[in-house]
């Protein structure tokens, strides 16, 4: 009875830090026609590409997003044209749909990770966070990648 109850308990937590978001990939993300025109619109700068090539091996990318925010659906498919255009599969990304805040006062898409506007893309290398770039990218998602990665 002990060990159910303990399992019971680690599930339940589990179910918790999961809540408010789920996985997804980029073919589901561009199934969007109004995604797929903009990643199919878009034109990553060639020199910026090759410079990122060298790095993006060592890289890791976790990106929070929404189907219904604008932001995301500005800056998710420019990124995944980013990363078709890089083609190095060891640059491993997680996609992750959040849902609207259940209400006004909730902080947090996702709490543990501090998540409080999507897109929220985040990179690590060796395991470290390096740097986000949160709602809307600085200058341009391609230029803040190269400013958080070099």
């Amino acid at each position: 009875m002990k060990h159910f109850l303990i399992i019971t308990f680690i599930l339940i937590l589990m179910n918790v830090s999961a809540w408010g978001q789920k996985a997804a990939n980029k073919a589901d993300i561009l199934l969007n026609p109004e995604w797929k025109k903009i990643y199919d619109a878009y034109k990553p700068d060639a020199e910026l590409i090759e410079n990122l090539k060298n790095k993006a091996p060592e890289l890791k990318a976790d990106v929070y997003f929404a189907f219904w925010c604008d932001d995301s659906k500005n800056h998710l498919p420019v990124f995944i044209k980013i990363l078709d255009t890089l083609n190095v599969p060891e640059f491993k990304v997680n996609f992750y749909e959040v849902e609207k805040k259940a209400d006004a006062g909730q902080k947090y898409y996702v709490e543990d990770m501090e998540v409080e506007k999507v897109p929220t893309f985040i990179f690590y290398a060796n395991d470290f966070e390096m740097g986000r770039i949160v709602e809307n990218p600085k200058n341009s998602l391609l230029q803040d990648m190269m400013i958080i990665v070099f």
